[in-house]
């Protein structure tokens, strides 16, 4: 009988047969299983995780629908963050002011920073979620500053939508330059997340060298090519039309009206219980008929005793400053109280509207009853 190959059985397979054989009869039978066996310990183990990682798929670049998507689910997250510190900080919130929108500037930038550096992973939550990840361009997680600088190059334009930033009347260059940076990053980060389809970075990413990218257990594929330069330059000259179109609207004819109600605004804001105001001219058309109005909108202190006579004196001092405001068939008051913390917000609205007329008379009253 010729003798069986043992040559391709596996351990399992041999150590049944070595329980089964007789021994006696086939001792050399015996000794070659067990060499085989001697021969298969020494043999170095099969790395389980290259083989999956072999089989799988590479990891690629992640779809701008799905870094949308992430996003949005961070930001309700942030948002839901926001609205319980305010039910139990309501109070501190609003004696911030315009400094609350830091709150939410420190909230932010600490979520990121932890879940998109190496101390999470490198996913937050909406990431984790949808199944990404960012990575740097070793393909290792970002640490903790460079993660912090990408949200908030992201996110600056988010904190400062709604935040009055008073420059004055004298700073037209430095408020136009503020325009042009807040414009730029809007347009940059939307163009380049949509059109960059060579590296799928946006202007958060290019800043610290980083890569949005499918999470998975295959291979990292990383693009070997830069950014096109022609984004770059389509940015930039975009950028230079609209400080042009921005600069032409501010030598308008309109330019006087402008200065008059900047002079009105300094005084709101210099007005005792004011945190912030704006006022503008309003025209608003209704079918064939065009109304207009002045608009007056001022933060204020939860704590005022009457905001009627409060929103009187507001619409005295800008009579007083801006002669204007006399010639307008309505002047609309909008008084807010409560905080905006950037990532959530929470206010109580009081509005008044009449005629300049009935705004004079209204003061009249007011100050017969003092002298009484």
């Amino acid at each position: 009988m010729d003798a069986p190959d043992y040559s391709q059985q596996t351990e399992q397979q041999l150590r049944q047969i070595l329980g089964r054989i007789d021994a006696a009869r086939f001792p050399e039978r015996v000794q070659e299983i067990e060499a085989r066996l001697a021969s298969l310990a020494l043999a170095p183990a099969p790395v389980k995780t290259e083989a999956v990682a072999a089989d799988a798929p590479d990891v690629v670049m992640a779809g701008v629908w799905r870094r949308i998507a992430a996003c949005l689910i961070d930001g309700m997250l942030l948002f839901l963050i926001g609205q319980a510190a305010g039910l139990v900080l309501y109070q501190q919130f609003s004696a911030l002011g315009g400094w609350g929108v830091l709150v939410g500037v420190f909230i932010t930038l600490l979520y990121f920073g932890v879940t998109q550096s190496r101390l999470g992973g490198g996913q937050s939550a909406g990431m984790r979620l949808l199944g990404l990840k960012v990575v740097s361009r070793t393909g290792e997680m970002l640490g903790f500053p460079a993660a912090c600088v990408r949200a908030a190059i992201f996110c600056l334009v988010f904190f400062l939508n709604g935040v009055v930033i008073d420059l004055g009347a004298d700073r037209e260059l430095l408020s136009t330059g503020l325009l042009l940076l807040l414009f730029g990053l809007v347009f940059s980060i939307f163009y380049l997340l949509v059109f960059n389809r060579r590296t799928r970075q946006a202007t958060h990413d290019l800043a610290v060298g980083a890569f949005v990218v499918r999470a998975g257990p295959g291979k990292l594929s990383l693009p070997s090519k830069a950014i096109w330069r022609g984004h770059a330059a389509f940015i930039a000259a975009v950028i230079i039309v609209f400080a042009g179109v921005a600069l032409v609207l501010r030598q308008s004819a309109i330019k006087a009206e402008l200065g008059a109600l900047n002079a009105a605004l300094t005084q709101l804001q210099a007005t005792p219980g004011v945190q912030g105001a704006s006022i503008f001219l309003m025209t608003m058309h209704t079918g064939n008929q065009t109304s207009e109005h002045l608009s007056i909108n001022a933060i204020v202190d939860a704590s005022l005793p009457d905001t009627g006579a409060f929103a009187q004196g507001l619409v005295q001092t800008v009579l007083d400053s801006y002669p204007g405001a006399s010639r307008q068939p309505w002047i609309i008051v909008s008084l807010r109280s409560g905080y905006n913390i950037g990532i959530a917000s929470q206010w109580t609205i009081t509005n008044y509207a009449h005629t300049p007329e009935q705004w004079k008379a209204l003061g009249h009253d007011s100050a017969t009853k003092i002298a009484q």
